[in-house]
């Protein structure tokens, strides 16, 4: 009767074992999972971070060095041939290659984050026609307003760019997220540094992506 009883509770052991052996893999499966997607989420925040502050911080120094629409005007005046040199600095690739996931991670900052890239491409396209022949044909007047429009918005996007930038540190302050520390008395040579910081961010962000 012992025997029986013995090769009946192993009976029921085994496969409980087994269950229980199964949960607890799986339990560590899901958890290595979980660090695992929370990595990679946090190294998309840090790199859409720096993007958006290098963007931002390219809308912010076109505004500090445009002229006025007066002075605009006089040289447009002096010069019928002349076209403003604007460059169209963007970097969007971490948006552009990832934007599926953007809702995971801006929490009540999607709308703004969305807002803040049609606002670059925007620009872009407002870039594109003052680098047209057409340009020429036009008044000083309205080549002036053509580049008052630029202005008005890289305004709206450096604003909107700021605003995000606050929600992003908001919304995940554990990473520690901080805007370049910028110099504008040296501003080019500081511009130089951020593209590079950036550049290594995306680097390491796809190097992040190939290892999964």
């Amino acid at each position: 009767m012992e025997d029986v009883d013995i090769r009946f509770f192993l009976a029921f052991l085994a496969p409980t074992l087994g269950f229980l052996a199964w949960f607890v893999k799986r339990l560590i499966d899901d958890e290595r999972e979980e660090r695992r997607r929370r990595k990679q989420q946090d190294s998309l925040v840090r790199a859409l971070f720096a993007e958006i502050d290098f963007n931002t911080r390219d809308m912010e120094r076109f505004l500090k060095r445009s002229p006025s629409e007066a002075d605009l005007l006089k040289r447009f005046r002096e010069d019928r041939a002349l076209i403003p040199h604007i460059t169209d600095a963007r970097h969007t690739e971490i948006y552009r290659t990832r934007i599926s996931e953007v809702h995971n991670i801006a929490d009540g900052a999607l709308h703004q984050t969305v807002n803040f890239y049609g606002l670059l491409e925007k620009i872009r396209v407002q870039i594109e026609g003052v680098q047209q022949p057409s340009y020429l044909t036009l008044s000083p007047e309205s080549r002036v307003k053509v580049i008052a429009l630029i202005i008005e918005s890289a305004s709206d996007a450096a604003a909107c760019g700021q605003e995000l930038l606050g929600s992003l540190a908001q919304d995940h302050r554990a990473l520690g997220l901080e805007r370049f520390r910028f110099d504008d008395a040296r501003s080019l040579a500081e511009l130089a540094v951020q593209r590079v910081e950036l550049e290594g961010k995306i680097d390491a962000f796809r190097r992040g992506r190939h290892s999964d």
